[in-house]
């Protein structure tokens, strides 16, 4: 029994439909309540819940603030139902001014986004304003060798209950003249639950990053990368419950250096890739990964443009494309009715990054077991995260 004369599944089925922010309350009510909502196999049901009740479908838009000169202060703002042509963007929740202007955010996954300057790594939970700041990996590399970021990946594992942060380093050796040499590519993963790095044993190309050019879809996060096996380029797909990887070729057509940037985004719960030249007038080819993981399956489906002024894509929503214009202004595009509408939502150039968030906000969550785990690793306020809601 768990409480007075209530069963404990009784009280699991009453404690399953409550926002995190009651769940936080309920667990200092009594031992028995803390034992039980502290119980993988709840938090597991409270999240499995919560991605069923697909409500309050929103879009997350992080950007830097034009007005900031110079332009270091990163903003997060959740977006509702429909944007407005008239209105500005709603109140900020979030502000974050630790980082740089290039301060890049990876996933999300279950609601949780990972931010990074490819120097620091944060977790964070918008929906409650909390975050995690990752330790620094510690690995001992052989003298004379230094380590630099080249990608950020970021998932859940369901086998295992955990998030991870992937690392795709690169090693170099830089001599006292100034001279740089390649010497490898390497692969950490972070491990939310034991908050430690840990290296894994893989041999992976070299990663490119475009901006839009990361993606977390089907398990794998993916990388724009070399194509070792075959030349050309590839997706790079990281396993994040096997924690393998497997590459995937890009269409012929991808011939870097060509001019052309890159972007992977979701449309039709299917990975597409755009390629676009930023101009005056830019035109974007869609391509669709038909089968997942199959280079063969690789489909145009599209052109759009030419688009004045627009300078990338960002995310396909509600059968529009969202894109930034070269001023940081906010813009989509009807697939529909081809037309192109304006939002007076703006950023920072190429500072603007929008992600689809299935996150039950009404309840002042997007799922128990991440906030939990955050609130249990060590999260802390800091001035550089703020809540600027009253």
């Amino acid at each position: 029994m768990v409480s007075g004369n209530l069963p404990e599944d009784v009280v699991s089925e009453i404690l399953l439909v409550l926002p995190v922010k009651s769940l936080l309350r309920c667990k200092s009510a009594c031992k028995s309540w803390y034992t039980l909502i502290t119980k993988p196999s709840f938090t597991t049901a409270h999240l499995n819940y919560n991605a069923a009740l697909k409500r309050n479908h929103c879009i997350l838009v992080k950007r830097v603030l034009p007005e900031h000169v110079p332009p270091t202060e990163s903003v997060m703002s959740f977006i509702r139902d429909e944007i407005s042509t008239d209105d500005h963007v709603p109140p900020t929740e979030i502000t974050i001014s630790h980082f740089n202007h290039f301060l890049q955010m990876v996933g999300p996954c279950n609601g949780i986004v990972c931010l990074t300057d490819h120097r620091d790594i944060i977790l964070c939970n918008p929906s409650i304003r909390n975050f995690k700041v990752l330790p620094a990996p510690s690995f001992n590399y052989p003298q004379g060798l230094f380590s630099t970021t080249l990608g950020v990946g970021f998932g859940f594992d369901p086998h295992s209950s955990k998030y991870k942060v992937i690392r795709i380093a690169e090693l170099y050796e830089d001599d006292e003249s100034g001279g740089y040499g390649f010497y490898s590519v390497n692969v950490e993963v972070y491990d939310l639950g034991t908050d430690s790095w840990r290296e894994i044993n893989a041999i992976v190309p070299y990663v490119w990053y475009f901006p839009c050019s990361e993606l977390l879809f089907n398990g794998h996060f993916h990388w724009w990368a070399d194509d070792v096996d075959h030349g050309g380029e590839s997706m790079l797909a990281f396993h994040i419950s096997t924690e393998v990887f497997q590459q995937i070729r890009l269409p012929d057509v991808c011939a870097f250096p060509d001019g052309n940037e890159r972007a992977f985004l979701v449309l039709n719960e299917s990975i597409a890739l755009l390629l676009f030249n930023p101009s005056e007038q830019t035109c974007f080819d869609i391509w669709l990964m038909t089968e997942y993981g199959i280079a063969e399956s690789w489909t145009k489906q599209f052109t759009i443009g030419p688009l004045v002024q627009v300078k990338q894509p960002l995310l396909f929503w509600k059968q529009e494309l969202l894109l930034e214009k070269a001023n940081g202004q906010l813009v989509s595009y009807d697939l529909k009715s081809q037309r192109l509408k304006e939002f007076q939502v703006y950023g920072a150039q190429e500072s603007t990054r929008i992600w689809r968030i299935d996150a039950n906000l009404e309840g002042d969550t997007v799922n128990f077991f991440a906030t939990e785990q955050l609130l249990e690793f060590g999260s802390f306020l800091s001035s550089f995260l703020q809540d600027t809601v009253n």
